[in-house]
């Protein structure tokens, strides 16, 4: 039997550019094949689920592993595929909206945004704590041309979305890989995972999968993927 396909969903920035670690670490195990988002247009969920859908394999199996903003898309996605992923792995991410009513009401201020300044020093210090000043520099170098009113949208969607009832109903086995040092979902704030989802926490800042992604895949992936 031929293994699985594993599927990556990126973040914010939505280009799949940031998992090339990752993709290293697990290639000599697996076929890896990493997703895009559109760049243009609806940024809801639903919209980039039916969107993704016709890249879902329907006649081989896969794994889902969703990456901060691609988790809840990584749970529609396993909620509405034809052919249910075998497992789900979530990095750094949530199943609704960890801001809860301050995300409600801080959503329609969201466009507001597009007036303020991008630095790489802020994405140093909120997406790596203050470290790996390379790649948070590849980051703003490869967000930068990406429309800010897409990156916003994208942001809304996060802040309205709620993938509770769709996480709970599926069947398949669910890992989240939780960055324990996170300082944009800081790690007080609910994931709103329930109770049944297998949850690890790292002592790693929100870039759990570039910071360490040989030994997240060896130490949890790896493990996870070969379990029956």
């Amino acid at each position: 039997m031929s293994q699985p396909l594993l599927i990556l969903l990126p973040g914010t920035d939505g280009t799949a550019a940031f998992f090339e670690g990752l993709k290293t670490a697990l290639s000599p195990h697996y076929e890896v094949r990493a997703l895009a988002y559109p760049q243009t247009g609806d940024q809801s969920y639903p919209h980039l689920g039916r969107f993704l859908l016709p890249e879902i394999p329907t006649n081989r199996d896969y794994i889902l592993i969703g990456e901060s903003f691609g988790g809840p898309l990584a749970i529609w996605l396993a909620t509405h595929a034809p052919r249910k992923p075998l497992k789900l792995i979530l990095g750094a991410t949530f199943a609704a909206s960890p801001y809860g009513w301050l995300g409600k009401v801080a959503a329609p201020l969201v466009p507001l945004g597009c007036f303020l300044p991008l630095w790489t020093w802020q994405i140093r210090l909120m997406l790596f704590n203050g470290s790996h000043h390379e790649t948070a520099q590849m980051i703003h170098d490869t967000v930068r041309p990406v429309d800010r009113r897409t990156l916003l949208a994208r942001v809304q969607s996060v802040l309205s979305c709620d993938m509770r009832s769709q996480l709970a109903a599926l069947t398949m086995p669910v890992l989240s890989l939780n960055a324990g040092k996170d300082r944009l979902i800081p790690p007080f704030l609910s994931r709103h995972f329930g109770k049944d989802i297998r949850q690890v926490r790292l002592d790693l800042p929100h870039m759990i999968f570039q910071c360490d992604p040989d030994g997240i895949t060896s130490h949890h992936i790896l493990p996870f993927l070969c379990e029956a």
